[in-house]
This record gives structure tokens, C-alpha cells and sequence, in this order.
């Protein structure tokens, strides 16, 4: 499955305040999260997964690509897109320069 989503990618900077609390910007980010994959067929990957991460981000060299990972997969679980982002065996990151910020996700089931 292949979701594209429209919206700027978060920073785990600004998704927790201290170590375990997430921000008004990481509940807001989730919600909006929500509503564009609203559009998608809601198949829950269960079991052992592969996921593709493409960030695609105005100010891409401004940002670690390793901070956008964690608020999208939270946001995935708290969807009912994946069962749990500790099922997650492969991952891919990339990131790009591009006009409109917009996240791309390709998930799949590992072997």
C-alpha cells in the first residue's frame, strides 16, 4: 500500500515535551494525519512489516531525517494503519527537496 499525504512532515522536537508527553502539535499533526487517510482504504497491516518513509520537504536540509520518523509511525498506529510500530523489521528513510511539503508511505508485509 502507497498512502501520499499532503501535509508537513514533524520533527520529534516538536512532538514531545519532555520525554513521554506529546505536544498540541503532535495531537493536531495526528489529527490531521487522520483525516487524509480518511481517503485511503483502512486495512490494518498486522505482523512483521517493511516501510518506506519519502519526506519531501522545502527545508529539507534544515531537519534529521531520523527526527520525522516517530511522529508519522505514531500517527499510523493511532489510526489503526499499522498493529504496532514494533512489528516494523525494515525501514527506509529518505528525504527531498520539493516545492509542497508532503509525506509518502509505502508499507508492506516483511517475507
Amino acid at each position: 500500500m502507497i498512502i501520499l499525504l499532503p501535509i508537513k512532515p514533524l520533527s520529534v522536537n516538536k512532538a514531545y515535551q519532555g520525554r513521554r508527553f506529546k505536544t498540541k502539535e503532535h495531537k493536531n499533526f495526528c489529527k490531521n494525519v487522520g483525516l487524509l487517510l480518511s481517503t485511503y482504504n483502512k486495512e490494518q497491516f498486522k505482523g512483521l512489516l517493511h516501510i518506506e518513509y519519502r519526506f519531501f520537504m522545502k527545508n529539507f536540509k534544515m531537519v534529521d531525517i531520523d527526527n520525522l520518523i516517530k511522529p508519522i509511525q505514531d500517527c499510523l498506529v493511532a489510526n489503526n494503519i499499522i498493529e504496532d510500530d514494533r512489528f516494523i523489521v525494515g525501514m527506509i528513510a529518505s528525504k527531498y527537496p520539493a516545492k509542497h511539503d508532503k509525506i509518502q508511505i509505502e508499507i508492506k508485509g516483511a517475507i
